[in-house]
């Protein structure tokens, strides 16, 4: 059974689920109200017609052994009546989150392929219906599930991606040398409480223009202005939360490092720690030092330097190493929380022949940590999906505190009412 090797950087996320940490990630898009439902059997041929059809969706992971690399091998057809299931929401948008937070907690099983798709029925206002995706971290990064997520929808979109030019070969190993120096001095962060392997989901949006016009007015971007957001809600809704780490949250923030020659399957992603101030200060005094620590981001050499480790770092060492590097680095002891800011398709889709308007990712927790939040663009509106261990965080209420203000802001700016903002918690 010899199977394909599973590449280091997608491997790292079967090692951390090793942990008890389900490690899935994927989205849920809120569909429009409508008469012509499709049913579950349309829904199950649309996948199978396409989804299913992708690379890995037909895959699963081989027989495991402590030192042998994670493998993939053919699985046959996928069972869609187990892949795509349909629920029903007895509590509009709160029986969603709900569900999404149950499915997220679960560890998919390793005999089948690692994706589950849920069409949730009366989920949103008018007994409007949503798409729940989620495919395994291992799979694809949130990006990658993005494009393979493309294929259930009309039109398909495309995505603009960073161009391939960047520095050449000896600049890259000059960066990467020098980034690996700094990685190694970023230091570690201070112990969390005890959490639970539960989670919520909660979700917040805004109009993407919107959102720009307030960070540009302010001199900062998009990602600065969510991470202060995120720090002012976090002491609003549980204060004893950054008291216990000193005041100061260690934040994981994605940097993706994906081009337009990349395959969706795979991680193309780097990871660079900002430590945030969760003190109580006033917002735009919190939002000016954050775009001052986040300085950092727009210099390569620590996302290089990461970027190394995963994909060729981990390759070369035996797979007993690269199991004990990743639930190390990966929890707790070097970060509290990860942001993760991701573009999306700019122009109207549907599914099903069903319209949609926004959509929400899903992202897990990094094991130990309370909270992993996604913003992705989609045909307009940036959603906002937050998931939290509710030992730790309140999720309602932080997603709640982040769509008053995200509101609140974009009364500030003059913009007018957000399209469906009587279902602004969905």
């Amino acid at each position: 059974m010899k199977g394909l090797v599973v590449p280091s950087a997608d491997a790292f996320f079967l090692h951390i689920e090793g942990t008890g940490a389900a490690q899935h990630v994927g989205g849920v898009v809120m569909l429009e109200p409508t008469e012509q439902r499709p049913s579950i059997e349309e829904i199950r041929k649309l996948v199978g017609d396409g989804f299913a059809r992708l690379p890995r969706m037909h895959q699963r992971l081989a027989p495991s052994s402590p030192w042998r690399r994670p493998r993939w091998i053919e699985a046959g057809e996928a069972d869609l009546d187990w892949h795509v299931i349909e629920h029903r929401s007895m509590d509009g948008v709160p029986g969603l989150l709900r569900f999404i937070g149950d499915l997220a907690e679960q560890p998919m099983p390793r005999d089948r392929p690692l994706w589950r798709i849920a069409m949730v029925r009366d989920a949103g206002p008018r007994a409007a219906d949503a798409l729940v995706v989620l495919v395994h971290h291992s799979i694809a990064d949130g990006i990658g599930t993005v494009l393979q997520t493309f294929s259930l929808f009309e039109p398909r979109p495309t995505l603009t991606m960073p161009s391939a030019a960047g520095p050449g070969r000896l600049a890259r190993a000059a960066a990467v040398t020098v980034g690996l120096a700094q990685l190694a001095t970023d230091g570690t962060s201070a112990p969390l409480p005890p959490g639970s392997s539960r989670r919520d989901f909660g979700v917040a949006a805004v109009e993407l223009d919107v959102v720009r016009r307030i960070a540009t007015a302010r001199g900062v971007r998009v990602t600065d202005l969510l991470l202060a957001l995120l720090a002012d809600g976090l002491y609003a809704v549980a204060p004893a939360l950054p008291q216990s780490v000193r005041d100061r949250m260690r934040f994981s923030v994605t940097t993706m490092v994906r081009t337009p020659e990349s395959a969706a399957e795979g991680n193309a992603t780097a990871a660079i720690m900002v430590e945030v101030p969760v003190d109580g200060r006033p917002f735009d005094d919190l939002l000016a030092e954050v775009s001052r620590r986040t300085e950092r981001l727009r210099r390569p050499t620590r996302a290089l330097a990461s970027r190394f480790v995963m994909a060729t770092g981990l390759r070369v060492v035996p797979e007993p190493f690269v199991r004990w590097f990743a639930r190390t680095v990966y929890g707790p002891r070097f970060l509290h929380a990860v942001v993760s800011n991701m573009p999306g398709p700019t122009i109207p889709m549907t599914f099903a022949g069903v319209p949609h308007h926004r959509a929400y990712p899903i992202l897990p927790l990094v094991p130990g940590t309370p909270l992993a939040v996604g913003a992705l663009s989609w045909s307009g509106t940036l959603g906002i999906g937050l998931a939290t261990d509710p030992d730790l965080v309140d999720g309602p209420a932080l997603a709640a505190y982040l769509d008053k203000a995200l509101q609140r802001l974009r009364r500030e700016s003059g913009a007018g009412p957000l399209q469906g903002e009587e279902e602004s918690s969905a």
